[in-house]
C-alpha cells in the first residue's frame, strides 16, 4: 500500500508547485498590459504610445505561453495517473504546436501592422498542415478518445485486425502490442475503428 500511495503524493506536490508560479505569472502579464494601456495615455510616453500595439502583444505572448504551459502540465499529470502519460505529452506538444504557430504570425502581423496578413498566413499554414498530416490527426483524435474511454489498458491481452498480443504501451498515435519477442504497433486509428477482442481476466471471470 505504502508503495502505491507515494507517487500520487509525489506526482500531487509537483502539480501544486507548478499552478501557483504558472497562475502567478498570467497575473503579472496581465497587470502589465493594464499598465502598458494606461500608460499609453500619458503624454509623458510618447513611445509607449507609439508602440503600444507591438508591446502588448509581446506581452499578451508572455500570459498565453504561461497559460498553454499550465495547461500542458495538467494534462500531463491527469494522464500520468491513469498510466499512460507519452499520450498526455504528445498532447501537450500538439496544443503547444499549434498555439505557438498561431502567435507567431499574430506578433508578425502586428509588428508589420498588417491584420490581413495574419489571416493569411494563419489559413495558409493551416490549410497545408491539414493536407499534410491527415492521417497523424486522425490518428491523434483517435488516439485521445480511447485515452478518455479505456477500452484496454496495459497488460491486457487484444487481438485487432489479426494481431494478437499483450499490451505494452498506449501513446497518442499507436498502441504497442508485445507477443513472441516481436512489437505490433497498431495505429489509434484503427484500434478506434476496427473490433477489439479482449481477454477476460482472471478477475473479471470470476465475478
Amino acid at each position: 500500500m505504502e508503495m502505491k500511495d507515494h507517487p500520487k503524493t509525489k506526482v500531487s506536490s509537483k502539480t501544486t508547485g507548478i499552478t501557483p508560479i504558472a497562475i502567478l505569472v498570467m497575473a503579472l502579464c496581465l497587470a502589465v498590459i493594464v499598465t502598458t494601456v494606461e500608460i499609453s495615455k500619458l503624454s509623458s510616453f510618447k513611445f509607449i504610445a507609439d508602440h503600444r500595439n507591438a508591446i502588448i502583444s509581446i506581452e499578451f505572448a508572455a500570459f498565453v505561453i504561461a497559460l498553454v504551459e499550465l495547461i500542458g502540465r495538467v494534462i500531463i499529470v491527469s494522464f500520468r495517473r491513469r498510466g499512460i502519460e507519452p499520450v498526455g505529452r504528445n498532447i501537450r506538444t500538439i496544443i503547444r504546436g499549434g498555439v505557438y504557430i498561431v502567435l507567431t504570425v499574430g506578433i508578425i502581423s502586428t509588428l508589420l501592422s498588417n491584420p490581413a496578413l495574419a489571416i493569411s498566413l494563419s489559413t495558409v499554414i493551416a490549410v497545408i498542415i491539414g493536407f499534410a498530416t491527415q492521417n497523424l490527426i486522425g490518428n491523434v483524435a483517435a488516439g485521445i478518445i480511447l485515452a478518455i474511454v479505456q477500452p484496454v489498458q496495459v497488460g491486457d491481452e487484444v487481438t485487432v485486425s489479426g494481431s494478437t498480443g499483450r499490451v505494452k504501451e498506449i501513446a497518442l498515435v499507436y498502441t504497442i502490442l508485445e507477443a513472441k519477442g516481436s512489437l505490433y504497433y497498431v495505429p489509434s486509428a484503427v484500434m478506434f475503428s476496427n473490433v477489439v477482442m479482449k481477454k477476460k481476466n482472471p478477475e473479471d471471470t470470476a465475478t
